[in-house]
């Protein structure tokens, strides 16, 4: 296997830091252990954060926070246009001084840029979709309708492979291009997923029974819900507490909502698995999901889950056997699940062990990498 030469470049908004976010380091430094040359090119300051953090290069890039092209705003396409041409004399700048065998893009407007960049530099192109391109291919084949999609479709002929995060993923976004788009037969399922590890200083377990979610704190991640499942739990419980890791721009309102309980608000962390780690239950009530890292991650250090049946949630969560699956944005439902693994210890642990024999046998970064992203990298879909 000879040595490959790497970029992966991932933007977002600036208080977005997830899975989708963290991907590119653990990606990278799976590469790194495999014996190729990564760097990643991002503007968001977390992800570069972590990736010093983590000893992994990196490089701050541009990139326009203005992501919304739609309604009024496509009027302003011709704008968007011209700052896709400036970004493509940008990245062929930086390629032709780090010359990359593989261009890995992971974000709506590296998509176009990176895209013909790489291929004028000569390198092989692949696209990882973090659950956007099912809302960027929206009505892409209804005429005068969605132009920035439109761009990102054409652009789609400069690839070697996209990879999805999830079956459901893949449904959403094929459901949204003409049966007879060249793109379908480039669009492969890669699940995300992480390396076995312990953390090395992982908190004894508390007294109180802890619930925990952790991801960005807004309301598409259910976290409303959360807060007052955990009200009506802890009425009835008041040994328990909730603890909730990240950060978003709507923690001051579930802050006011979880005033008098006991919500503890731990705010972002690089490494949050320390904390995870040492609590009963893990949460997982977003409204919509394309693959949830943090579940693997939970899945991972052998807690039980509950989570929403939404999206790729379903594909790492089996109902009763790796943990337990409820309705989206109902609260009631999600009370009687923390109930039900309350009050049955052998049944937690059940899940927990199910979830974990899951994760060695499907999740683990390293072979997901060296079987599945490499090849692609040096073949592209055959």
């Amino acid at each position: 296997m000879r040595q490959l030469r790497i970029i992966i470049i991932r933007n977002a908004a600036p208080y977005d830091f997830g899975g989708g976010e963290r991907f590119p380091v653990f990606l990278a430094r799976e590469l790194q252990d495999l014996g190729h040359l990564p760097i990643i090119m991002s503007r968001h300051a977390k992800l570069c954060d972590y990736a010093k953090h983590e000893q992994v290069p990196y490089r701050r890039s541009w990139w326009w926070s203005r992501q919304n092209w739609s309604g009024r705003q496509a009027l302003m396409t011709p704008l968007y246009i011209l700052w896709q041409l400036i970004l493509v004399l940008y990245y062929i700048i930086q390629f032709r001084r780090y010359q990359p065998d593989v261009v890995h893009l992971q974000s709506k407007d590296d998509f176009i840029a990176g895209s013909i960049a790489g291929k004028i530099v000569g390198a092989r192109v692949v696209w990882t979709d973090h659950a956007d391109l099912k809302h960027i291919w929206r009505q892409v084949d209804v005429r005068c309708k969605n132009p920035t999609g439109k761009i990102v479709a054409w652009a789609a002929r400069f690839t070697d492979a996209i990879t999805v995060v999830s079956q459901s993923e893949r449904r959403l976004v094929t459901d949204n291009l003409p049966p007879n788009s060249p793109i379908h037969r480039k669009i492969v399922v890669v699940y995300n997923g992480i390396n076995d590890q312990k953390p090395k200083h992982m908190p004894p377990k508390n007294k109180l029974f802890t619930f925990c979610i952790s991801g960005r704190l807004v309301i598409d991640k259910g976290i409303r819900e959360a807060i007052t499942a955990f009200r009506q739990f802890h009425a009835a419980h008041s040994d328990s507490r909730l603890i909730l890791i990240g950060d978003g721009p709507d923690r001051l309102q579930f802050e006011r909502q979880a005033k008098n309980l006991p919500v503890i608000f731990r705010g972002y962390k690089t490494n949050p698995l320390p904390e995870v780690a040492a609590t009963d239950v893990y949460l997982h009530p977003t409204y919509h999901e394309g693959f949830s890292v943090s579940l693997v991650e939970a899945s991972m250090l052998q807690l039980p889950i509950i989570a929403t049946s939404v999206g790729g949630n379903p594909e790492i969560i089996h109902n009763n056997k790796t943990g337990l699956l409820i309705p989206v944005k109902d609260s009631t439902a999600l009370r009687g699940a923390m109930e039900q693994l309350y009050t049955d210890r052998k049944f937690r642990a059940n899940l927990a062990a199910a979830a974990r024999r899951q994760y060695l046998a499907r999740f683990v970064f390293h072979t997901i990498v060296e079987k599945q992203f490499i090849p692609l990298y040096e073949n592209g879909i055959l």
